[in-house]
């Protein structure tokens, strides 16, 4: 279990490399920039995948209205709660891992999501989903504050507070 955990720590500072003119720098943060907007990208593709085949579930009358709001709020509600407690997770972790394992776990969720028409595993596993999905945005905001936090030192405009 330990060796487990050890996996998501983050990973230790590299020493400086010889960047004069800074250029391998903004590459590296041009690279880091598209790559977690990509990932949330499909983060949001998984998130609202579901949505597609909720008119067909009503028309074949295979789950009620009702069923598919209780499908959907399970999503949100661990959504909100994952932000909060990934988030600080996200902080400590070694945010390409965390974020990819919730991508993954995403990507697995909505795959299984065509293996039932039963409610109720349709509601855990939406939550389930919900989690995954809250392990998006910590990462991306961590990852992208370490690459672009001398951004307002660089333009003429106020610190953020």
């Amino acid at each position: 279990m330990r060796s487990i955990l050890q996996l998501f720590h983050a990973a230790p500072a590299r020493p400086g490399v010889d960047d004069p003119d800074g250029r391998r720098f903004r590459r590296a943060r041009w690279l880091t920039f598209l790559s977690m907007s990509l990932s949330y990208a499909l983060f949001y593709v998984c998130r609202l995948s579901f949505n597609v085949a909720k008119p067909a579930l009503v028309a074949q009358n295979i789950l009620s209205p009702t069923q598919l709001g209780m499908i959907g709020s399970a999503l949100f509600f661990t959504y909100a709660v994952g932000k909060l407690v990934n988030g600080f997770l996200a902080d400590h972790a070694n945010v390409r891992r965390f974020m990819m394992l919730g991508l993954l776990i995403s990507a697995v969720v909505n795959a299984c999501m065509g293996l039932t028409t039963n409610a109720v595993v349709l509601t855990i596993a939406w939550g389930i989903n919900g989690w995954a999905q809250s392990m998006g945005v910590g990462p991306c905001v961590v990852s992208l504050a370490r690459w672009w936090h001398v951004l307002w030192l660089l333009v003429d405009c106020p610190q953020p507070r």
